[in-house]
């Protein structure tokens, strides 16, 4: 069926003024709604799409630079320890350097024992632990002695501190530390 714009112009004519008005209302009706659903609709259908990626990309970028900032401080510690680590002596006696410094500020008979040990960390890195026990300590004596460790030339840290107040005298503490040096392993 061919379809040919004289005939179409000839039952537009014959029409009364009537039906023409009702075929050209139902034609503007057609072509409103083909206006208004392939253009725009699309329009503000992908406007909201847009706004909504907009707040989630805002989102993901938010979480990118948390990561950063993680990242940047996890960076910076791992120097600091690196930086660290390279000032530890392969040589460093640790059981006598803490004999030493404990017994500036305890006397030797409160010191009731020092046992060390070692355990690999990772292929590259050894840490050196001594457990000390100690009794009758008052707090000055013992806020002194874990300074002294923790601020010599060397980076001791005291991992582990336990604080036992004594029965028959509760202003002495019997104390149990432990004291661990990280170093290279060669």
């Amino acid at each position: 069926m061919n379809l040919d714009a004289r005939q179409i112009f000839n039952v537009f004519s014959r029409m009364s003024s009537r039906e023409r008005w009702l075929v050209g209302l139902a034609a503007a009706g057609l072509v409103g709604t083909c206006l208004y659903s392939f253009g725009l609709d699309p329009l503000i259908n992908g406007k909201a799409r847009l706004q909504t990626q907009v707040v989630q990309k805002k989102k993901e970028l938010q979480a990118i630079i948390e990561q950063r900032k993680t990242y940047l401080d996890v960076a910076q510690k791992l120097k600091a320890g690196l930086t660290l680590l390279a000032k530890v002596d392969p040589n460093f006696p640790l059981l006598t350097h803490l004999e030493t410094t404990i017994s500036q500020v305890i006397p030797r008979e409160r010191i009731n024992s020092m046992s060390p040990s070692s355990k690999p960390i990772g292929d590259e890195y050894e840490e050196n632990i001594v457990e000390v026990k100690l009794s009758q300590v008052s707090l000055q004596q013992l806020v002194d002695m874990l300074y002294r460790i923790e601020k010599g030339e060397q980076p001791l840290r005291v991992t582990r501190l336990q604080v036992k107040k004594r029965y028959n005298d509760p202003r002495n503490f019997d104390v149990v530390a432990t004291v661990s040096l990280v170093r290279a392993t060669a």
